[in-house]
């Protein structure tokens, strides 16, 4: 296998990929390559001497566990072909809509129920890239699942919890400007809470946009804030045209189009699903190879067990990692 030839633009369809990643070991190799650069690092403590056993597999020194390239990752244990698990990776950035279990069961010829425990690993993996800290100019608005309150005023958002979203779960979006976005569940719209949200990911010193909800003009006086008053019919700050919130709605059009592929999306896994969609927004000026690999190249640490998976105790990520866009 040719790592350059992968690493190509070349790398546009599921005919080259299955080319390219035959075999397990095609797999294992290519991510060898790409996760150590050719130099084993132990994923029970980076700092140590590694020895290489027999069978591909290596031995930290300062810990004596062994170990390969899939410990602690999403692949670890896994029964499916790593070229499966490839094609599914590939498949869930290219599909605007992603995939659901029964498609995937249907096509790999594999049980629904090992489908679903899959696209749920995929899913908590991706959600690396739903903890970034946004800058610049941010929008932040939130979302009821099953329900947009797009362009709705304080007061009709809230008449419309109390009547028409009171099962509903409720979420709150940002998106840096030309950059990444954020999804997260939220309890309430407290003034708390929402002020919450805002301090975790928007940095200090950014310009914040928002609708005219009275919780985010109480926020400390750490951003530069406008607000589109949509009581009045604006959708566009009539003095500044710059000051708008349509970049955010843009996010919740991506989610809403992921979660309506599933029949149904239940309170625990909603998190995990909002990861999906938050992957291919942050992803979009990457062609699929790239996003493909730029997963790959990110799934150390994102092991999960099926009753973790099944009881909704899903991996919370640090900051650590680099940003996609």
């Amino acid at each position: 296998m040719n790592i350059e030839n992968t690493l190509s633009k070349n790398f546009k369809s599921l005919m080259d990929l299955r080319a390219i990643f035959r075999t397990n070991e095609d797999c294992i190799k290519f991510l060898e390559e790409l996760i150590w650069e050719g130099e084993p690092v132990s994923p029970y403590d980076k700092s140590s001497k590694v020895y290489e056993c027999k069978d591909g597999r290596y031995k930290c020194k300062n810990t004596g566990k062994e170990f390969n390239i899939l410990t602690g990752t999403l692949f670890q244990g896994t029964k499916i072909p790593l070229p499966t698990w490839f094609e599914i990776i590939f498949r869930e950035h290219s599909d605007k809509r992603g995939l659901s279990s029964t498609t995937v069961a249907r096509d790999y010829g594999i049980t629904q129920r090992t489908a679903w425990h899959m696209l749920h690993k995929i899913r908590n993996a991706m959600g690396k890239e739903n903890h970034q800290e946004l800058n610049g100019t941010v929008e932040v608005d939130e979302y009821y699942e099953g329900g947009s309150l797009k362009n709705m005023h304080y007061d009709k958002k809230l008449a419309a919890k109390e009547k028409e979203h009171q099962n509903k779960k409720l979420l709150q979006g940002f998106v840096e400007r030309g950059g990444n976005a954020v999804i997260n569940i939220i309890p309430d719209r407290s003034d708390s809470t929402l002020a919450a949200g805002v301090i975790r990911y928007v940095k200090p010193g950014s310009t914040l946009y928002s609708d005219d909800n009275p919780s985010y003009q109480k926020l400390p006086p750490l951003y530069n804030q406008s607000i589109v008053v949509h009581s009045k019919g604006n959708y566009v700050c009539k003095d500044n045209k710059d000051i708008y919130t349509n970049t955010i709605e843009s996010v919740w059009a991506v989610f809403n189009r992921t979660i309506e592929t599933h029949i149904h999306v239940s309170e625990k896994h909603l998190q995990n699903y909002a990861n999906e969609p938050i992957f291919r927004y942050n992803t979009r000026k990457m062609e699929a190879n790239e996003a493909c690999i730029w997963f790959l190249q990110n799934i150390e640490e994102t092991n999960i067990t099926w009753k973790e998976i099944r009881d909704g105790k899903y991996r919370q990520y640090n900051r650590n990692q680099k940003r996609a866009a």
